[in-house]
């Protein structure tokens, strides 16, 4: 996604729900919604003249995120001294309030000795940081100290440190080319400098009105001296938690932070590494906020481990962040942790296979052929998306003596990485120094790290229950029996600050939302906008399945679906495009098929294909729209395009299968008896077809792991015997979350056996990442530049787009053909063929009508 001049984005916003603007609302105006003033993308500003308040009480305000009342802050209103002007500061990352009297509201200059200040520190890793100006001589910025170990900052007047300055004497005054500050704060804190006198200030603030303890985050936050307890019971008020065997009452504190019902605690002494379990009424309940768990730890156990996290940096420490222009340049692939290296073909060494360290170990062969992750940077790939990492319920118990396999869609910790992908999952600072160390060397490779987050639901209402009902909703949303109510405010925050702690902590780079169609879209909007605004820099991919758990839905209008998602377009956040999928392919479960098989009826006579390849682009004023037509995307950015992913028949098996004959499935989709294809090699051509589509479409690309070389989930790969396609009751090659490796595991074997398939996935996966014209950053350029067609006299069998996008050095035309060979006349000039059915070609000086082959995509470039 592109960012908009200035000028076109307030244009678009004045006929758009309001997404951007915050507003004052007080005494002093009445209680009328008052626009703040932007002065950064998190910070915003008014003045205000107080008097003696209203009828109902003293003066005092509210910040007003929409003017409507639909969000604000902080929960009771904020109090201030009468008779008084103010500058008030509002940050919409933290919901950080502060206020400064003043002398005057009136807009005058303020005399200034510095031109700039920039802020330094170990908090933001040394960047340089721009202060404001706020009153006569004297600048400030909210910093959030993290406390760690030697943290310091300092000043610098122009940003490339040839004028700074640092304390030489610890005294609060600056010296010229001074010593770096040290300090041990932990927190928000208001730093000030005065350009006349020199003198700092680092002043703590919370949000609340007044008394307020200092709140960063809940769970069990670490410091070296003490550790600090915090867990949200709305419900109850005997709260205690144990540490090391010793129980502590916790009492409740003022509302802070967006935070409401805390009960906190401190506990004296360096815990780290200490066990502490929560109690609410007597009961042991689960830490929602922990941050490691004793491995095995079952339903009735709720035992959480205290972690200072400065001990668990990655080996080598943190490499540079691979580059993401526009997320539209992303090519996703999905991969389950212990599909990926589990089996001996993988070439990773015994002890890693299946493991975190095994995703990246280098180095590892088959037949001379390139594993594990040297095989995802040889494919090309830009992002690998991790099926459930955080600690998962069904497999309890240490890996070593149990061969359960699980997908992991049964959350049972949150924030904790999963221990059976761990060599030491007892070792808890190895355990997270792993994890990091994964992202890290995928990051080395140039790969970003998505993770998959099923917030949805957890494993049993045990989870939560105990601590609060509100955690669920009335009605069973995720078809699992629990699923999680992100409509409450503090269980759409504890979401909000889970995903905070992964990006922070471990590096990570997006998240994929299992069952996202369960919230509402406004609560989704809240944790992008929290993510973009805490981590600017990171172009983090956001998306999710924007359905349920075949639910009937009270809410449904509110919630995540096709109709709802460019509400969520300024927050970044997409869906899987299921339409285009099923366009595509047909079934998920069946033997019916779409458009890549040569059925044009179920394909909508080619009309979808031909939405899809234009990145199923929103259109405010198609009469069309509802909550699940297909064109919903107001930015690329918003369709994820793909074909498979662990759900459902994989790529290969769903191809194999439609192609089968005398094919008998019972009503749990299981085979039950089948006539194989006679000939394969139609079916792989049916597969480079369908892929072909979904890297040459606008929007963002997605691969599921093994479709590049066919990769079957069939029972030791006996596809031909429909006993092979079947595990348990409701499991086998339809939906293998609980099957065992024998039809999970990657063979690496097929990467040799079917080189001719990854070859093809490899050279459009390049011709896609070569040509900007395939994936533009914004519909109206889709709109100006791709002229999608549907010929008429093809009957919808033949789509083609022209591409004269002038980001890219060559105009594109991309056919895609549903049938037999057809002869088309290409656009005026001269044209290379650089793809058809067989992937990378290079034929030279074409023009006028040429022959493209049936069940391909096809693609001509032409210099510009």
């Amino acid at each position: 996604m592109r960012t908009l001049p200035t000028l076109i984005v307030g244009a678009t916003l004045i006929s758009a729900p309001a997404l951007a603007d915050w507003h004052f609302r007080g005494t002093p105006n009445q209680w009328n919604a008052a626009a703040m003033t932007q002065i950064t993308t998190t910070h915003y500003q008014t003045c205000q003249t107080f008097l003696q308040g209203d009828a109902t009480g003293g003066p005092r305000f509210k910040i007003d995120r929409y003017g409507d009342w639909q969000e604000s802050y902080p929960a009771g209103d904020y109090t201030v001294a009468g008779d008084q002007n103010y500058r008030i500061d509002f940050y919409t990352d933290s919901q950080t309030i502060l206020t400064m009297p003043v002398a005057s509201c009136d807009s005058q200059p303020h005399a200034q000795n510095f031109a700039t200040l920039h802020f330094r520190g170990t908090t933001n890793q040394w960047a340089a940081e721009a202060m404001t100006l706020v009153d006569h001589n004297t600048w400030a910025l909210l910093v959030h100290f993290d406390g760690q170990t030697n943290q310091r900052f300092k000043f610098d007047l122009t940003g490339d440190w040839s004028q700074n300055y640092g304390d030489n004497l610890n005294d609060g005054v600056l010296d010229a080319s001074g010593d770096d500050i040290y300090t041990q704060v932990n927190g928000g804190y208001l730093v000030t400098v005065n350009d006349q006198t020199l003198n700092y200030t680092l002043t703590p603030v919370t949000p609340c009105t007044s008394d307020c303890t200092p709140l960063p985050t809940l769970g069990a936050q670490y410091q070296p001296d003490k550790t600090t307890f915090a867990i949200w019971s709305p419900d109850h008020s005997d709260v205690t938690v144990t540490v090391n065997g010793t129980e502590y009452p916790l009492s409740k504190v003022s509302d802070a932070n967006g935070y409401t019902d805390i009960y906190q605690v401190d506990v004296s002494g360096d815990l780290h590494l200490a066990e502490y379990t929560f109690k609410v009424n007597g009961i042991p309940v689960r830490d929602p906020y922990g941050k490691m768990a004793t491995p095995g730890t079952g339903d009735s156990e709720a035992i959480n481990i205290v972690m200072d996290m400065s001990r668990t940096a990655p080996d080598g420490g943190w490499a540079e962040r691979p580059a993401l222009l526009n997320r539209e340049d992303a090519v996703i692939y999905e991969v389950h942790v212990r599909d990926f290296t589990i089996d001996a073909s993988s070439g990773v060494s015994a002890d890693k296979r299946g493991k975190f360290l095994g995703m990246v170990e280098s180095g590892s062969r088959y037949s001379g052929l390139k594993t594990g992750i040297d095989h995802l940077v040889d494919l090309g790939i830009t992002h690998v998306q991790l099926l459930p990492v955080y600690d998962f319920a069904t497999c309890d118990g240490l890996p070593g003596s149990d061969p359960c396999y699980n997908w992991g869609y049964d959350p049972r910790n949150y924030n904790v990485p999963e221990d059976r992908y761990s060599q030491v999952p007892t070792d808890y600072e190895a355990r997270a120094s792993e994890f990091k160390t994964m992202v890290n060397e995928f990051h080395k490779a140039g790969i970003r790290v998505i993770m998959d987050v099923v917030y949805n639901h957890t494993y049993a209402k045990e989870m939560f229950e105990n601590i609060s009902s509100r955690y669920y909703t009335p009605t069973d949303l995720s078809g699992t029996g629990n699923a999680i109510d992100a409509d409450q405010p503090m269980v759409s925050r504890m979401i909000q600050d889970s995903l905070a702690y992964w990006v922070d902590e471990y590096g990570i780079d997006g998240f994929r939302f299992d069952l996202i169609g369960i919230f509402s879209f406004q609560e989704v909007e809240k944790w992008g906008r929290a993510l973009n605004q805490q981590f600017p820099d990171r172009n983090l991919l956001l998306y999710g399945e924007p359905w349920n758990g075949y639910a009937s839905d009270p809410k449904e209008a509110q919630r995540v679906r096709y109709g709802t998602t460019h509400n969520m377009v300024q927050e970044h956040v997409g869906v899987f495009n299921g339409a285009y999928r099923e366009a595509l392919k047909g079934s998920n479960d069946d033997t019916r098929t779409g458009y890549m098989f040569n059925n044009l009826g179920s394909a909508d006579a080619g009309w979808s294909i031909y939405d899809g390849m234009r990145g199923s682009a929103y259109d405010p004023n198609d009469s069309r729209n509802s909550t699940w037509f297909r064109n919903f995307a107001a930015d690329p950015e918003q369709s994820i395009n793909y074909i498979s992913a662990h759900d459902n028949f994989g790529l290969w098996d769903k191809v194999y299968l439609s192609l089968s004959g005398n094919v008998v499935q019972n009503s749990s989709h299981q085979i039950l008896s089948l006539t194989p294809p006679t000939s394969l090699d139609y079916a792989k051509r049916v597969v480079n077809f369908g892929m072909g589509m979904v890297l040459t479409s606008q929007g963002i690309g997605f691969v599921h792991a093994g479709d590049e070389f066919l990769r079957t989930k069939t029972d030791n790969e006996q596809m031909s015997y429909p006993d092979a396609w079947n595990f348990g009751a409701h499991g086998g090659t339809h939906n293998t979350y609980n099957a065992p490796d024998s039809f999970n595991s990657i063979k690496w074997q097929r990467r040799a056996d079917n080189a001719a398939t990854y070859d093809y996935f490899k050279a459009l996966i390049a011709l896609r990442r070569n040509h900007p014209g395939l994936r533009m950053t914004t519909n109206q350029d889709i709109a100006n530049y791709l002229t999608a067609s549907r010929p008429a006299e093809f009957g919808g069998q033949l789509v083609t787009g022209f591409i004269t996008y002038p980001q890219d050095t060559h105009n594109l035309f991309v056919v895609y053909n549903s049938g037999n060979n057809q002869t088309i006349s290409l656009p005026a000039g001269d044209w290379t063929l650089v793809a058809d059915a067989s992937g990378a070609r290079h034929q030279t000086g074409l023009s006028g009508s040429v022959v493209v082959e049936g069940t391909a995509v096809t693609v001509f470039t032409q210099p510009r």
